[in-house]
């Protein structure tokens, strides 16, 4: 098995090899399909959902933000902390307004999107490499979905994966939401919300 910076060390390059119209194209896939699988959860009005806001090679935007603000829910996103760890906050467009929430706000979110660099088809997600985000998800309600956000090829057959990974439960690509993990197959895409 390759080791986990070889594997964020591969996604890196392609991802800088993408056009900046393809990744544009793709995060219009993500957002929608980001949307309608919320709206197929039939959340409650202003649920809670954690996010985070993109690096300018990622698969998120902060057109993702803004869409789930004005689709009525509360979003937080973290501020890292000196130790790595992650306080949250209600995101706005100015960072100066933003007030910590505490690191257990993650707890109080229906839904929590998480960046990667890769998920397997057992949810095995290879994050960022700080670990900020494994100890983040330990505080997440059971029954919470955890859902990677990916460009097409970046759901692959095998993670490296240690000890304290934690897996998600489903990943957006521009093809659509779908789950992993056990029980996870193709079939349960959610494509059929569009």
């Amino acid at each position: 098995m390759t080791s986990k910076d070889e594997v964020r060390g591969d996604i890196s390059r392609a991802r800088r090899a993408r056009g900046e119209p393809e990744r544009e194209r793709a995060r219009v896939e993500i957002r929608r399909w980001a949307l309608q699988g919320l709206a197929a959860l039939a959340l409650p009005a202003g649920a809670r959902v954690a996010c985070y806001e993109p690096l300018a090679s990622e698969p998120g935007s902060i057109e993702l933000l803004v869409e789930l603000h004005r689709a009525g829910y509360e979003v937080i996103v973290p501020i890292t902390q000196q130790d790595k760890d992650l306080d949250w906050a209600v995101w706005t467009l100015t960072r100066q307004a933003r007030r910590p929430l505490g690191l257990s706000a993650i707890a109080t979110a229906s839904v929590v999107f998480v960046p990667a660099f890769a998920v397997d088809r057992q949810g095995h997600r290879l994050g960022r490499g700080g670990g900020s985000y494994d100890r983040a998800l330990t505080r997440v309600r059971p029954q919470t979905p955890l859902v990677a956000l990916l460009f097409d090829g970046e759901l692959i057959d095998d993670v490296p994966v240690a000890d304290w990974d934690l897996p998600v439960t489903a990943v957006i690509t521009p093809q659509g939401w779908q789950e992993v993990g056990p029980g996870g197959t193709p079939e349960q895409a959610m494509k059929h919300h569009c």
